[in-house]
Order: C-alpha cells, then sequence, then structure tokens
C-alpha cells in the first residue's frame, strides 16, 4: 500500500509537471514569437541608423530594458487578446483556441498581468516620457482586445499605429532622428495596416457568427476584394516612395536601397497578390515583406 502510494504521488507529480510544460508551450506560440522578432529587429536597425547617420552615441542598456518592456507589453497584449477571442477562435483558429485551453483562462490572465507588470518596472527605468508611452500603450491594448477589435476598422488602424511606435520610441530615447528612422513609421503602419485587413478576412466565419464588426463583413464581397486589391498594389510604390523622395531632396537616387526594396519587398508582396485568395499566405507573405523592407532601410 506504501509502495503504491508513493508511485501515485510520484505519477501525480510527473503530470503536473507535463501539463505545466504544455502550458509553458503554449504560452510561448501564443506570444507570436515571429511578430517579436519583427519588433526586435525594427527597434535594432533604427538604433543602428540612427548610429550611422545621427552620429550617436547609443544608449545600449536603456535601450535593451526598452526593448524588453516593448515586447512584454506587445506578449501581454496578444495573451488578452487570446484570451477574449476564444470562442471566436474555436471556428476561425482552431489551435490557438486549443492553446488557450491548456493555459487556463484564469491563468492566462495572470500572466497578463505578470507581464505587463515587468514591463512596467523595466519602463520606469527609463525616461518618464517613454514610461507613459508604454502604460499608454498597455491601455490601448486592453480597448483593443475588449471592445477594439470588434469595432473592425478603428482596431485595424490603432494596431496599425502602435507599430510606427516601435522606431518612434528609439527616437524618443535618444531625442534625435534621422531620414531613414523616419521613413521606418509610415511604411510600419501601412504594412500592419494591411495585415490586419488580410487577418480580418482569414477569421470572417467566426467573425461573421459573432457578429464582429470587421470591414470584410461589413462590405460586399466584390467591394471588399477591391479595397483590399487597391490597398495591397499600394505598398510596393509606398516602400519605394522613400528613394524618390531622396532623389527630389538631394538630387541622388539610393539605388542599393531600391533594388533591396524590389528584391526584399517586391517578390513577397508579387507572390500575395498571386495567391490572394489565400488570406494565411498572404498574412505570411507580408511578414516576409515587412522583415525585407526592414533590411532595406540599412541602404538608404
Amino acid at each position: 500500500m506504501g509502495a503504491y502510494g508513493t508511485f501515485s504521488a510520484r505519477a501525480r507529480r510527473i503530470s503536473s509537471l507535463r501539463s505545466a510544460l504544455r502550458a509553458g508551450q503554449a504560452l510561448f506560440w501564443l506570444s507570436r514569437p515571429v511578430n517579436l522578432l519583427l519588433i526586435v529587429a525594427t527597434s535594432g536597425v533604427a538604433l543602428l541608423l540612427l548610429w550611422r547617420d545621427a552620429g550617436i552615441a547609443p544608449a545600449w542598456g536603456k535601450w535593451t530594458l526598452m526593448v524588453v518592456s516593448t515586447v512584454a507589453v506587445a506578449i501581454g497584449g496578444y495573451w488578452l487578446n487570446d484570451l477574449y477571442d476564444q470562442p471566436i477562435d474555436r471556428i476561425n483558429r482552431p489551435k490557438r483556441a486549443l492553446r488557450v485551453a491548456r493555459v487556463g483562462q484564469r491563468n492566462l490572465l495572470a500572466a497578463v498581468f505578470a507581464v505587463w507588470g515587468i514591463a512596467l518596472l523595466l519602463a520606469g527605468l527609463l525616461p518618464l516620457p517613454l514610461f507613459l508611452l508604454h502604460i499608454a500603450v498597455i491601455l490601448a491594448l486592453a480597448w483593443y482586445a475588449r471592445f477594439g477589435k470588434r469595432n473592425g476598422l478603428l482596431g485595424n488602424i490603432l494596431i496599425a499605429a502602435l507599430t510606427g511606435l516601435v522606431p518612434w520610441e528609439v527616437m524618443l530615447l535618444h531625442r534625435t532622428t534621422a531620414y531613414a528612422v523616419d521613413w521606418m513609421i509610415p511604411l510600419a503602419i501601412a504594412f500592419n495596416f494591411v495585415r490586419e485587413l488580410v487577418k480580418d478576412a482569414e477569421d470572417i466565419p467566426g467573425d461573421r457568427l459573432y457578429k464582429v464588426a470587421s470591414l470584410p463583413n461589413r462590405l460586399s464581397p466584390q467591394r471588399w476584394q477591391t479595397f483590399l486589391g487597391i490597398a495591397w498594389l499600394l505598398l510596393l510604390p509606398m516602400a519605394l516612395l522613400p528613394a524618390v523622395v531622396h532623389k527630389v531632396a538631394w538630387g541622388k537616387l539610393p539605388l542599393l536601397y531600391l533594388l533591396s526594396a524590389l528584391i526584399g519587398v517586391g517578390v513577397p508582396w508579387a507572390w500575395g497578390w498571386r495567391v490572394r485568395w489565400d488570406y494565411g499566405r498572404m498574412s505570411r507573405l507580408l511578414k516576409l515583406a515587412m522583415a525585407g523592407g526592414i533590411g532595406s532601410l540599412v541602404f538608404l
């Protein structure tokens, strides 16, 4: 009997450990690691461009604190959004809904507060404007998760605008700017706005059932396809616009930037247009185009 009790207790511990590992793995994937890498890459390239073009001495320590805080804010936003979206995700993204179930709603909410608490502790070590900015972003993400996503276009605009804050906070930290970094803001907003539209199109079945007022649910299929097509077609000209403005302002065309943008942004952009009714693939190709755009800015 004693041996059986010992074996049973050991089995329960192993089972608890497995559950914790599965929950940890679920939290990892719910944090959107690819998106987090894009955030870090955007901030890092912005810092290097300021170093090169503005001649600043990078504040590596504060920048690291800022990036970790920014990533933590983003993770909390993703987790809270998934918590509220679990019923819809059972239809649109079953794997994501299953991961939320593995973590548990209470545990996921506790994780949101914990990671946002860490973000604010780190942001508190930064200049006051950055601390207040991170508080504002947390409040905006909380509003989006609870109300904004169901408002469709307004929520899309908010999320796109928040992505533009990633390079801006690097400039705010160092109190300077540079031409290439300036362009990171509108480009980030434009590409992420279109990606939000594509994600809404992916989510039509569940959003329609739960009466989410996303743009593809509010427009007729023909008008929606026209709207998304125009938005998509404008992305490549938008990515090439910094070279045109550079030529007009300084009389010199940055050929390396043009070439890298045509390859890094243009190839996934053209591929996305070719498969434009496969919204899942379009979304992934947009991430690739974003990464190509970030890399291209080094040559601007």
